[in-house]
């Protein structure tokens, strides 16, 4: 039985802060991010990282450049 593999983007930002921020103005924009633990490809970044779904990639770099709050870097992901 193989289990099924969903891609993911993950968004980076500057501290705890900022994610948190991040978090709330994703969800004020009707995009649902995920909080996770930061993957080590994200590099300098604090340790949490937002996940979307991949269709909503862009939007969530409009939104959280609007907000003052741009990524410092993002990742494809896979999740089972």
């Amino acid at each position: 039985m193989t289990a099924d593999v969903h891609r993911f983007i993950a968004f980076g930002v500057a501290s705890v802060h900022d994610a948190m921020a991040a978090e709330d103005a994703l969800k004020a924009a009707r995009i649902e991010p995920v909080a996770i633990p930061s993957p080590a490809a994200l590099g300098e970044v604090c340790g949490i990282a937002l996940r979307v779904e991949p269709a909503s990639a862009q939007a969530v770099q409009d939104t959280l450049a609007a907000a003052g709050l741009p990524p410092r870097a993002s990742v494809e992901i896979y999740d089972v």
